[in-house]
Order: C-alpha cells, then structure tokens, then sequence
C-alpha cells in the first residue's frame, strides 16, 4: 500500500486514504429458490427493502446469512455466505414489475455489476436453472 500526500502550501501536507477494490474470493450460497414472477413480487412486496435486481434476463433476490463473529472473520478473509437466491427469468429490464393481483415493486439494474453478472453466470449454470 502506497500513502499519498497532497501537499498544500497553506495547510501543510494532507494524507489521503487507499482505496483498494478486493472482490470476494468464494461466496457460499446455501440455497437457490426458483419462483414464478407472481410469487417472487408477493414476496419482494412484504419485505422491508422491497426491491429487486435484474441482470441478464434475471430477476433476483439475495438474502444474507445473520451477522455472526465468525462470518465476520470470513469476511476479512473474502468469503461469504448467503443464505437463499430468490429468482425468477424476467427476459426484458423495466423499471417496475406487477404481479397479476397489481403489487408493483422496483427493479434495480445491477448490470453493470461484475459480481452480479458472476452470480448469475452462475446461476444459469445451476440445474435449478432448467426446472
């Protein structure tokens, strides 16, 4: 890790702070749930957050495990667990999505998202994917 200083005449030197961008190494998914559209909205729709993400086709949700000590510490070492995948194929983006019983919820373009787009590659690669 390199320190930068920006030097200011007037204040003196300034120590600015490293960004480092470290992706996870191994993100452990303990369960992959494929719902029809309606099901994923009336779920999505009695959350707190209730919105959902799109990447390539995919509407999506991802659920992490309770905080503990000890996944703190994976953490540290770039891995994390999650405990459930929500997902239903949603070929087009939109802004919203309703539900035949009109629950309207929002949809999140995380495209641009490396991790997402891993996490789906992924996720087309699972047998659940065909079912």
């Amino acid at each position: 890790m390199t320190v930068q200083k920006l030097i200011n005449p007037d204040k003196g030197i300034t120590i600015l702070t490293d960004f480092i961008h470290q992706p996870y190494k191994t993100i452990y998914v303990r369960d992959i749930i494929k719902m029809t559209l309606d099901d994923l909205l009336n779920m999505m729709s009695t959350l707190e957050t209730g919105n959902a993400y799109w990447v390539d086709g995919v509407l999506f949700a991802s659920f992490a495990m309770t905080d503990s000590e000890e996944l703190a510490k994976k953490e540290i070492q770039g891995e994390t667990y999650l405990d459930k995948i929500i997902f239903a194929k949603y070929e087009r983006y939109t802004k919203t999505a309703k539900s035949s019983t009109n629950l309207e919820i929002n949809i999140l373009n995380v495209q641009k998202s490396q991790l997402y787009r891993d996490l789906i590659k992924w996720l087309k690669q699972q047998p659940i994917w065909n079912e």
